[in-house]
């Protein structure tokens, strides 16, 4: 019952319109909420190579254009993480797109509310969003590096601490198949914590530039984070 409760509230939120329904967005509705061996096969795919949290398929919600959006239960990589519900835009070019919904968070804050229960435990007053991108550095139009490996870093490098007080970065190996043919490219990943979203786009919008991307990867984790000495 409560997975047919949150694919309800998850719908109210896809549905939830702009300007306009989610029909007249083009998404189809009428699709089976199943998570078909078709739809699996499509989002493992789209999520290969992704590290840090595990997704969940739980149902689908709608279909526009080929891109499938799925609710997902989402789980950090690290003991003890609460699992927390995402919606995953996927298609045959993979991830699209993901949007964390708050739901269970919410409705627990209300719940507070209505109790008085006002004060914050430590875990609530560390809680952080932790971004991860995932910056590839291959032309978007020759599929040709841009830069050689160690001029990468230092484009990025420079780019970060423009924009942030610390940052992590880690050397990775990216790869997608294309009409049969697999292709990889060296891949930058980026740990930012203590920052904005606002703050993260704005950096994402120059690495875009700077590295001739069509988009880079960016995950949202909730965390928490801690600053600890002895």
């Amino acid at each position: 019952m409560k997975k047919w409760i949150v694919c309800l509230l998850a719908l109210i939120v896809l549905c939830t319109p702009v300007t306009a329904s989610a029909e007249a967005a083009g998404w189809d509705m009428s699709v089976p909420t199943e998570v078909t061996e078709e739809v699996r096969t499509l989002f493992d795919r789209a999520m290969e190579g992704l590290t840090g949290v595990n997704y969940v398929p739980v149902c689908v919600l709608g279909v526009q254009d080929d891109t499938y959006c799925i609710l997902c239960k989402a789980t950090v990589v690290y003991p003890g993480a609460e699992p927390y519900n995402v919606l995953v835009y996927v298609n045959d070019s993979g991830i699209q797109n993901i949007y964390e919904l708050w739901i269970d968070r919410h409705a627990e804050k209300e719940k507070a509310t209505d109790n008085g229960e006002q004060d914050m435990s430590a875990a609530e007053m560390n809680a952080d969003i932790q971004y991860v991108l995932y910056l590839g550095t291959n032309d978007k139009d020759t599929n040709k590096p841009v830069f050689t490996q160690a001029e990468a870093q230092e484009k990025a490098r420079e780019i970060l601490i423009r924009h942030f007080d610390g940052f992590t970065m880690q050397e990775a190996s990216g790869g997608w198949v294309d009409d049969g043919t697999l292709y990889q490219e060296y891949t930058l990943v980026i740990y930012l914590s203590d920052t904005s979203e606002e703050a993260v786009h704005a950096a994402a919008d120059e690495l875009i530039e700077t590295f001739r991307q069509s988009s880079v990867l960016i995950q949202a984790n909730p965390t928490r984070t801690e600053f600890y000495g002895s």
